[in-house]
């Protein structure tokens, strides 16, 4: 797992964005980020797109690769929750799964249609799961018990983080592109 410290940071970081998905709805936050973030993405250079902001922080691309494989793994534990409520649900180490899986190297444009193609997908499924399924839960080996809208609720809140990022980088870049043009 990655560091207790940097556990709580992530999870605080997101978790200040539920009151905002709640107003906006997690359906409609999390139908929108993939063309938000094909968005943020377009006309970028290969070195723009792997920039990183600052030491230890992620690249755009580093943050598709990663909403890619995210996505991945909530597929998963909603099909459990639904499925096999009660279940564990495991964490990951999403900095030793971008170093191992070297999201550096990684197509950015291929992790992005990963991403959409599976957030179509998932959006489906929870367009038709019935409500009263909602609240079928699995047990989060760092959050512990998180129902079915939980995770919904949390996975809108975590695209928000990251396009917040996503948001900050991209003025980062176009501010550096001003100062070499002068």
């Amino acid at each position: 797992m990655t560091d207790p410290a940097r556990i709580q940071r992530d999870m605080k970081g997101t978790a200040s964005y539920l009151g905002q998905v709640r107003r906006q709805g997690a359906l409609r936050v999390q139908a929108a980020t993939p063309a938000l973030l094909k968005r943020a993405m377009a006309g970028l250079s290969r070195a723009a797109l792997t920039r990183r902001p600052a030491l230890g922080k992620w690249s755009l691309q580093e943050i598709v690769c990663h909403l890619a494989d995210v996505e991945v793994v909530t597929g998963w534990r909603y099909r459990m929750i639904l499925a096999q409520s009660g279940s564990p649900l495991t964490a990951f180490d999403q900095d030793r799964w971008a170093s191992e899986t070297n999201y550096r190297r990684q197509d950015p444009k291929v992790a992005l249609e990963t991403f959409a193609a599976l957030r179509r997908r998932h959006l489906a499924l929870i367009r038709q799961t019935p409500r009263t399924a909602w609240s079928r839960f699995g047990i989060h080996q760092e959050r512990g018990r998180v129902t079915f809208r939980d995770l919904v609720e949390w996975e809108a809140a975590h695209d928000l983080n990251h396009l917040a990022q996503v948001t900050r980088l991209r003025r980062l870049l176009a501010s550096s592109r001003r100062t070499r043009k002068r």
